[in-house]
């Protein structure tokens, strides 16, 4: 009797373990990955990011490698006072980047665990036919100069004037899903274009043309700001 009980208590046992293996492998056959035949080899991307927003389509053969085309605007406007001497002073800015970009992805690390497999290393350059940002300065109040009191129409504007290269090349990397299970998905990108010492100039009108002898600082001040960093969201849908 006893050896009849060891002999149910072995065979129950080994069927619960049966079925726990049977549900685990059922389970890992969910969450499978897609597999490299059935994953969506083009991809429509929007994007939200430093350097603007954009759309991007992205081919990529294998899951390795990719390339992608796209564009991204960046316009930006606006006007601060500040004060001067105690007066307001008006200063708008105007800042405009636009580029076309051809971009390389890699993802080096797809045979590891957790996210490596994700992460993806992108390579490439940009075209920039808009790459430049505008000051005005203008004074609101009279500025004393010595015992002369200079009404703000008499006194002019400054303007000031800043554009970089229009190619750049780009380095960065990001997390992007190479096979996902849903058609839309989202990615994210960290990286920046390398821009080259811009070309600046200062112009002054009126009693601040003077001013026109300070543009050699301004251009040694911006020699320092060569890149246009990337922090980018992409809004990803496999075609």
């Amino acid at each position: 009797m006893k050896k009849k009980l060891t002999i149910l208590c072995v065979s129950m046992l080994m069927l619960v373990v049966t079925r726990m293996n049977a549900q685990e492998v059922a389970t890992t056959s969910t969450k499978a990955p897609v597999d490299s035949a059935a994953r969506s080899k083009v991809i429509l991307s929007a994007h939200v990011s430093t350097q603007g927003v954009g759309l991007d389509i992205k081919y990529a053969p294998t899951p390795v490698f990719g390339v992608r085309v796209g564009a991204s605007v960046l316009p930006i406007s606006g006007q601060s006072v500040y004060s001067i001497r105690q007066e307001p002073t008006d200063v708008d800015f105007d800042v405009d980047f636009a580029n076309a970009h051809l971009l390389f992805d890699w993802h080096p690390f797809l045979k590891e665990k957790g996210l490596s497999p994700k992460v993806v290393v992108t390579a490439g350059a940009g075209y920039f036919w808009k790459r430049e940002g505008n000051v005005v300065v203008s004074y609101r109040g009279t500025y004393k100069y010595g015992d002369i009191l200079i009404p703000s129409e008499d006194l002019g504007q400054l303007t000031g004037n800043v554009e970089w290269h229009k190619v750049a090349p780009y380095l960065g990397f990001g997390f992007e899903n190479v096979f996902p299970r849903n058609k839309f998905n989202l990615g994210f990108a960290v990286g920046t274009y390398y821009m080259g010492a811009p070309d600046a100039t200062l112009v002054g009108t009126k009693f601040l043309s003077a001013n026109t002898s300070n543009e050699a600082q301004l251009k040694k001040n911006m020699s320092y700001y060569r890149f246009l960093p990337v922090l980018q969201v992409n809004f990803n849908f496999g075609l």
